[in-house]
């Protein structure tokens, strides 16, 4: 092929039409991890001009400025907090393949999207997460890691933003696996086996949906307290909603305490 046919009217136009029909079938395809997008776009030129959409702003950890996530965590929000700064400053932070590992709970106060490698391949050892902040902040994501052996809870919402979660495991954590007072939780695909205290627990005022077929709360209650279960819903303000297909004998087995879940009403299948 010439340089002359290389550059003729018809190829680009073609070109073009490819570009857009590409667009459009991705259109219909939810990628929910911008990792996904962000290197689909940067492997070619045909992709940089159907994917013309501009990634999200966005940082990594482990990070050589940092030698916490928590310390990563709080500069990102303090920035956020800063009138010069808070239209640069990153929304998404990835965290690399492997197990990282720190003391107590990371605490995250303000919206941010947070994407493993993938839940067998990121791994926070010993760490929980903390979210808190105000409910009109926004929403706090968490895809594709694993949470293991937190001294306290896996995850825990208090009083704060939403969470919702994709794809996720928590593992042998002192405490709860996931719990929620005064805040709601989404979770798609959730993992919570072998905790000590309840697999899932929402307290007061507080909602937790679990949703997708991969879902599974097995084997918590490992301290045997007797009023801990696989699915605890505390109280009349408190909610578990498990979307359909998803029942509560079929997620929640071989949970030790009081059992698989507790005595509340309110743990309840619903529509999607």
């Amino acid at each position: 092929m010439s340089a002359e046919d290389a550059t003729s009217p018809s190829l680009i136009s073609r070109l073009n039409k490819r570009a857009s029909l590409l667009q459009l079938i991705l259109s219909f395809h939810d990628m929910n991890n911008p990792k996904h997008y962000i290197n689909l776009r940067s492997s070619s030129k045909f992709f940089y001009k159907a994917l013309h959409q501009p990634p999200p702003l966005w940082t990594s950890y482990p990070c050589s400025k940092h030698a916490t996530l928590q310390s990563l965590v709080d500069r990102l929000e303090e920035l956020q907090g800063d009138e010069e700064s808070s239209g640069n400053v990153p929304s998404v932070l990835f965290i690399e393949e492997g197990e990282h590992r720190e003391g107590g709970n990371v605490t995250i106060k303000k919206p941010l999207s947070m994407y493993g490698a993938g839940c067998g391949k990121t791994t926070l050892v010993g760490v929980g997460l903390s979210i808190q902040g105000n409910k009109s902040d926004g929403i706090v994501e968490i895809e594709n890691l694993k949470i293991k052996g937190a001294g306290g809870n896996g995850l825990c919402a208090y009083y704060g933003m939403k969470v919702i979660m994709r794809e996720c495991t928590v593992e042998v954590c002192q405490e709860q696996g996931v719990y929620a007072q005064g805040a709601d939780i989404s979770c798609d695909d959730l993992q919570v086996v072998g905790c000590g205290y309840s697999g899932v627990y929402a307290y007061q005022n507080a909602t937790i949906t679990l949703s997708g077929q991969g879902t599974t709360i097995q084997g918590n209650g490992t301290e045997g307290i007797s009023n801990h279960y696989g699915l605890k819903s505390h109280s009349s303000s408190s909610n578990i909603h498990l979307v359909h297909p998803l029942t509560k004998e079929e997620i929640s087995t071989n949970n030790g305490g009081g059992g698989n879940w507790g005595a509340f009403s309110n743990i309840k299948q619903i529509s999607k």
